[in-house]
């Protein structure tokens, strides 16, 4: 962090990736009190002025082809907000790049909310280079890192006992962006999305984590956690709106931790277009019994704003290494 000429103590923030959700943490930075931000960069819009691609008016940040131009050109970088990758595989580039330079790395990258279920190689991989460079990284967003983990955990916080955790999340993709639309399979035939399933590119990454995320939390090691993923199809009796009888207007999917052939936490998520009575419920038996329901759910986007920015504070005087949404305070 470095002290303004006024006194104050900001930190400096380079974005890596200024697609829909990075315009609008950009946004969010630039209004925030106590973030300068100094470097951006998107290989799809190089030379360009990041204020401009979001819309606010020139800023004077011009936009690097990649994460490692953005932390060597523009002086000190405390934090990066890396807003492209999916994939922990995809991230570790950037990880190495700021390991180092000593940039903190905070990113929305779905499997890296707990990189160990999947592909523990590469979490400690990511662990030992953050180590290394005496940087800490970060996975977070909205879901993975907040409504199916978070949330239920920081209310479990207040029951002597926890038996089991069952929470619900019903998102309207019509009220979403175009490639939520595309994620969850609108408009394809029912074959058409078995194929995208078997393929990896439909489906919502990182429930299972979120589960494993409860699971840790709770003091669970569980001996499976299933994941399954089943087309919302229209129909005459339901219907979608500009969807026609017979396709598909979303999905539903579960995951599912088990302790000794006993169902500890149950994740169901269903984001489909006009899905009806979108929320979030987190429903927790134990001593005493919580039902917690938040109507019309939390917003997506928003929400992976709000994490991303609000997790700043903590990760930048946090210890170094792979860190998870369980290890930081929720606001820094």
């Amino acid at each position: 962090m470095t002290t303004a000429g006024t006194g104050g103590v900001y930190v400096r923030v380079a974005i890596v990736g200024l697609g829909a959700i990075g315009r609008e943490v950009y946004k969010a930075v630039q209004s925030k009190p106590g973030l300068a931000l100094v470097a951006v960069a998107d290989p799809a819009l190089v030379g360009q002025d990041a204020g401009e691609v979001a819309g606010t008016g020139a800023c004077g940040v011009k936009i690097v082809a990649t994460a490692d131009e953005a932390f060597s050109q523009f002086g000190d970088v405390d934090v990066a907000l890396v807003l492209t990758a999916s994939a922990v595989a995809d991230l570790l580039p950037v990880v190495e790049a700021a390991s180092l330079r000593g940039v903190d790395v905070i990113s929305t990258c779905e499997d890296l909310a707990y990189a160990d279920l999947a592909t523990p190689e590469l979490a400690r991989k990511v662990d030992a280079r953050a180590r290394a460079g005496g940087i800490t990284v970060l996975g977070t967003g909205i879901n993975p890192g907040f409504v199916m983990d978070r949330l239920p955990l920081t209310l479990a916080a207040a029951c002597v006992r926890v038996d089991s955790v069952r929470v619900e999340r019903v998102v309207d993709a019509a009220k979403r962006r175009g490639p939520l639309r595309a994620k969850v399979g609108a408009d394809l035939t029912v074959a058409e999305f078995e194929a995208g399933v078997a393929a990896r590119r439909l489906g919502h990454r990182g429930l299972p984590e979120s589960c494993a995320l409860v699971g840790l939390g709770l003091g669970v090691t569980f001996d499976e956690i299933r994941n399954t993923i089943e087309p919302v199809v229209t129909s005459a009796a339901n219907p979608r709106a500009g969807i026609a009888p017979g396709r598909v207007a979303g999905l539903r999917q579960s995951a599912v931790g088990l302790k000794g052939g006993r169902e500890i936490v149950r994740l169901d998520l269903e984001m489909s277009v006009a899905a009806p009575d979108p929320h979030d419920r987190v429903v927790i038996a134990g001593d005493p019994p919580l039902d917690v329901l938040v109507q019309g759910g939390t917003h997506g986007d928003r929400g992976t704003v709000g994490t991303t920015v609000s997790a700043i504070p903590a990760v930048v005087v946090a210890s170094p290494g792979l860190k998870t949404v369980l290890d930081l305070p929720l606001l820094g």
